[in-house]
C-alpha cells in the first residue's frame, strides 16, 4: 500500500509541480524520497537482511526535516535545532559506518537507534515551532499548524514502535504483528495527508490563476 500511496502522491505532485508553492515541492520531494526508500527496502529484503536500509532512512528523514523545519515552519533558523540535527547525523552516520564498513550488524542484537535518534529530533522540531507560534503576536498560519500536529503525532507514534523494536524482533508470540501493522496503518495515513495537501495546493493554486 505505501508505494502505492507514494506513487500517486508523485504523480499528483509532478502534475501540480508548476502551481504548487515552495512547501508542498518540499513535500513533494520528502515523498520521492520515501518512495525510494521503500523500494530499496523491497529490493534488499527479497536478496537478504533489509535492516541496514534503516539507518540510511533515518539519515535522510532527518535531514530532510531539519532542511524543511528551518525552510518552511520556523519563523526564523533555529541554531541548536540545527546543531542537534548535525549531532543527529553524525550519529547515524557512524552506525551506518558499523554496518556496512565494519560488518557489525547482528539481527537478534540489532537496536534502530539511529531511527529513535531522527525521530526525537524531528518532535523537538515540531515542539520547537509551537514555541515560536505561542510566543508569537504574528497571524497564524493554521495550515501550518495542522502540518505541524500531524508530523508530532505520527514521529511520537514512531518512536514508541522503535524503542522496544529489539524485543519485538526477538518475541516469539503475535503481539510484534499488531504493533507493525499500527505502524503501517500510520504509515500510510501520513503519506495520504501529504499527498492531500500538494492535491489541495495544487486545485487552490489553479483556481487562483484562473481568477
Amino acid at each position: 500500500m505505501a508505494p502505492a500511496i507514494l506513487s500517486v502522491g508523485l504523480i499528483t505532485g509532478l502534475y501540480f509541480y508548476n502551481r504548487i508553492n515552495a512547501l508542498h515541492k518540499s513535500i513533494l520531494l520528502y515523498l520521492i524520497l520515501m518512495l525510494g526508500v521503500d523500494i530499496s527496502s523491497r529490493i534488499l529484503g527479497r536478496s537478504g537482511n533489509n535492516l541496514v536500509i534503516l539507518p540510511v532512512f533515518s539519515l535522510i528523514e532527518l535531514v530532510f526535516f531539519a532542511y524543511f523545519y528551518n525552510k518552511h515552519l520556523l519563523a526564523k533558523p533555529n541554531k541548536v535545532l540545527l546543531g542537534l540535527g548535525i549531532v543527529g547525523s553524525v550519529y547515524i552516520i557512524t552506525e551506518m559506518l558499523l554496518y556496512f564498513v565494519f560488518n557489525t550488524l547482528d539481527v537478534k542484537q540489532f537496536q534502530p537507534y539511529a531511527k529513535v535518534a531522527d525521530n526525537f529530533i524531528v518532535i523537538l522540531m515540531a515542539l520547537s515551532f509551537y514555541y515560536q507560534k505561542i510566543n508569537s503576536f504574528n497571524e497564524l498560519r493554521w495550515g501550518y499548524f495542522r502540518l505541524n500536529t500531524v508530523i508530532l503525532i505520527y514521529f511520537t507514534f514512531n518512536i514508541m514502535v522503535f524503542l522496544p523494536f529489539n524485543f519485538m524482533i526477538n518475541e516469539s508470540s503475535g503481539i510484534k504483528f499488531y504493533f507493525w501493522t499500527a505502524n503501517m496503518v500510520f504509515i500510510l495515513l501520513f503519506y495520504g495527508y501529504l499527498v492531500s495537501l500538494i492535491w489541495k495546493n495544487g486545485i487552490k493554486q489553479g483556481k487562483m490563476q484562473l481568477g
